[in-house]
């Protein structure tokens, strides 16, 4: 059943309904490909409150979201994480769709398969066609075992620090001089700094050495940790156009330093990077028609007032920091609405998975009925 809020009212159905007759009546009827043919990417942000997204006084900070995908897209306003409310935990729930109870730093595997398990052993994909791409270092490679997992923000910092200790000979922190660092470690060592490719061949450096390129030496003008996880990310479909990539965007945990501004900083970037992310899907031929896109933050934030000093960290068991949201684009959107009832965390692999015909038979978590599987 779907209710009207006043958020709903003013930034999401009013606009929901404009755009989904425009767009209904522009689109020729949706091709199903069949399972075999689908694609999926999911986009998890960070922590990142209701207050500061969508509510009256938030929305400010995501436009690209609210007015420019929402509208088109299958959007969940109630997603509830009732596990640990930390990174890696809260990925592992995600992608397992069982609530995980890791340490915080990703040194263990999730207990339950992952959705790349699934589709490795019931669809036999290979590693190429599932990947991670994230800009948190704590997301290390046993959160996608058999999968590709590239920490892209990782390999920037390693190269600034090896700089700036001596270690490389290029003595200078210039931008050339990280660029090259960081090939130089993409190219030898990249398994040091927990990145895993058990796909590796000529097609996947190309396409790695591309994206750092672009990043560097593109008209785009990019610098940060999330637009090159976000460039990195891009190239690898582009090239390699596989089955299944989760990307973590990270750099809303900037709050844990104690700046609001540079927080909301880290809202607004994510914001343009899942615009253009989509745009990217939609106009790329090997995506186009047959790609669900799902973005959701991982958990919200502690309230204001809180003794964890609010925006700063996400510990506390209040309703604040668990309630997210979740938005669907793409192939399994029947038609753009907005779901008031709640689901949660742990629903989104057996959904994922439903996509792609394999049943998550140890996920806890149940197929959301208004996906189109």
């Amino acid at each position: 059943m779907i209710r009207k809020t006043p958020l709903d009212r003013r930034t999401l159905l009013r606009l929901a309904a404009l755009a989904a007759a425009d767009h209904l009546s522009a689109q020729p009827p949706k091709q199903d490909p069949g399972a075999a043919g689908r694609k999926a990417v999911l986009v998890t942000l960070g922590g990142i409150r209701r207050q500061e997204t969508f509510s009256l006084e938030g929305v400010v900070n995501i436009p690209r979201l609210a007015n420019d995908l929402a509208p088109h897209g299958l959007f969940f306003p109630n997603v509830m994480n009732d596990g640990v409310t930390a990174h890696v935990n809260t990925i592992s729930s995600i992608v397992t769709g069982a609530w995980q109870q890791l340490d915080d730093w990703g040194r263990h595997a999730p207990r339950h398969p992952t959705l790349f398990t699934y589709l490795q052993k019931q669809r036999h994909l290979g590693a190429a066609d599932t990947w991670v791409v994230t800009s948190n270092k704590a997301v290390t490679r046993n959160i996608g075992v058999g999968a590709n997992v590239i920490l892209s923000k990782q390999l920037m910092v390693e190269a600034v620090e090896r700089i700036i200790l001596g270690q490389s000979p290029r003595r200078i922190l210039v931008r050339d001089a990280v660029r090259d660092e960081m090939k130089a470690i993409m190219l030898a060592e990249y398994e040091r700094i927990g990145w895993t490719m058990p796909s590796a061949s000529r097609n996947v450096t190309d396409a790695l050495v591309g994206g750092l390129t672009d990043f560097f030496d593109g008209p785009e003008g990019l610098t940060g940790g999330d637009e090159f996880t976000f460039v990195m990310a891009r190239e690898v479909l582009r090239r390699l156009k596989p089955a299944l990539m989760v990307i973590n965007f990270s750099g809303v945990e900037v709050a844990h330093s104690g700046t609001y501004s540079l927080h909301l900083a880290g809202i607004r970037s994510v914001d343009m990077l899942c615009y253009r992310l989509w745009q990217f899907l939609d106009s790329e031929p090997s995506f186009k028609g047959r790609t669900t896109m799902v973005v959701m933050p991982e958990f919200g934030r502690d309230p204001d007032g809180s003794t964890t000093n609010g925006f700063f960290n996400h510990r506390t068991d209040t309703k604040i920091c668990r309630l997210t949201w979740m938005l669907a684009l793409g192939d399994a959107v029947r038609e753009p609405r907005v779901e008031e009832r709640t689901i949660s965390h742990i629903d989104v692999a057996p959904t994922i998975g439903g996509l792609f015909g394999v049943d998550c038979k140890q996920a806890d978590g149940k197929r959301i009925d208004g996906f189109a599987i």
